[in-house]
């Protein structure tokens, strides 16, 4: 994956989009896509910072409520397969269960 790019580069195209050169003057300036420039400008007017977002993890799904306890009550059952808990899912959503 990737690397952002630096706070320091971001800073300096933002400082001159700010003092009125277009996007593409400075992202041709800088070596860098008007893209780029555009969505930094987007973000500092939107957050107040040019601060890269974080990049990858996320955050897990979590199971809760009365579906929660149906499963960990068919977990600690005696037997339990995943062919046994797709039926007793399918049972339970068409309400025959």
């Amino acid at each position: 994956m990737t690397r952002p790019y630096s706070n320091d580069l971001r800073e300096r195209a933002m400082a001159r989009v700010a003092a009125g050169e277009t996007i593409r003057v400075v992202a041709a300036a800088l070596r860098i896509s008007p893209s780029c420039v555009s969505k930094w400008s987007g973000r500092l007017r939107a957050t107040g910072s040019v601060s890269a977002g974080q990049i990858g993890g996320h955050k897990p799904r979590v199971l809760s409520g009365a579906h929660a306890d149906w499963l960990r009550a068919r977990v600690s059952s005696a037997s339990f397969t995943l062919r046994d808990c797709g039926g007793a899912c399918r049972a339970r959503r068409e309400g025959r269960l």
